[in-house]
């Protein structure tokens, strides 16, 4: 084989993201009595995808967009004035609890390690969280190593994340592959990086930022073709 290890992310990849933001999201303003409208979640969509983007560039913190997130939306959108870091941790305790898998997810997983790839994750993300909702959803055993930018200390597509990681791989990047939905984290950290990866362009984004992952899929079952290829 070409590659003996892959990296997959975690959020839009493995795991609905979509589905688990408006679990978290929903529980929390119920639970406040906050009226959650389609608009609302809407623009809390838009901005919370903002502060990321900003992470991602190395212009935020994680600790900053903690503490920013609801602190800023509420008062903007509702006039309401909360502890940000308080409301996040709530925030994400009803986030930790979802794991709705995008489908293929186990057959690829299984196949993949039947094949005799080492499989691996790196997620921008609270290691608790992100490790609990994959046991939760029934896949944290098939990986080998799970690291996350809490644990780094950064975030993807910062290269000291990916520096943080093939500190505890076995196999090095010429040998890996990342698999990942996000093109400002994981396919730009790979390329800058050095390493391949594969595109899981299933939200029908455009590429337009100039890179050149080996593949793009749409879907696992695109995927797992690609492996019985040996990719």
């Amino acid at each position: 084989m070409r590659f003996r290890q892959i990296i997959f992310d975690v959020d839009d990849t493995l795991i609905d993201f979509a589905a688990t933001e408006h679990y978290a999201l929903r529980s929390l303003f119920n639970a406040h009595h906050w009226k959650l409208t389609t608009a609302l979640q809407q623009r809390y969509n838009s901005y919370n995808q903002g502060l990321w983007r900003q992470l991602e560039q190395g212009k935020i913190t994680y600790d900053q967009l903690s503490e920013m997130v609801f602190r800023n939306f509420l008062k903007d959108n509702l006039q309401i004035n909360v502890d940000g870091l308080v409301i996040m941790q709530e925030y994400r305790s009803y986030f930790s609890e979802s794991h709705q898998l995008l489908p293929g997810v186990i057959d690829t997983l299984r196949f993949a390690q039947k094949k005799g790839y080492q499989l691996a994750v790196l997620s921008n993300g609270e290691s608790f969280m992100q490790e609990h909702r994959l046991a939760l959803a029934g896949i944290k055993n098939y990986f080998s190593l799970i690291v996350t930018s809490q644990a780094a200390g950064f975030a993807k597509p910062d290269k000291r994340i990916f520096d943080y990681f093939f500190n505890l791989s076995s196999i090095g990047p010429a040998e890996t592959i990342f698999f990942g939905d996000g093109l400002q984290s994981d396919i730009l950290g790979a390329e800058n990086y050095g390493f391949n990866s594969i595109w899981y362009n299933h939200r029908h984004r455009k590429n337009n930022m100039d890179l050149h992952p080996l593949h793009e899929v749409k879907n696992y079952p695109q995927f797992v073709k690609l492996l019985k290829n040996d990719l």
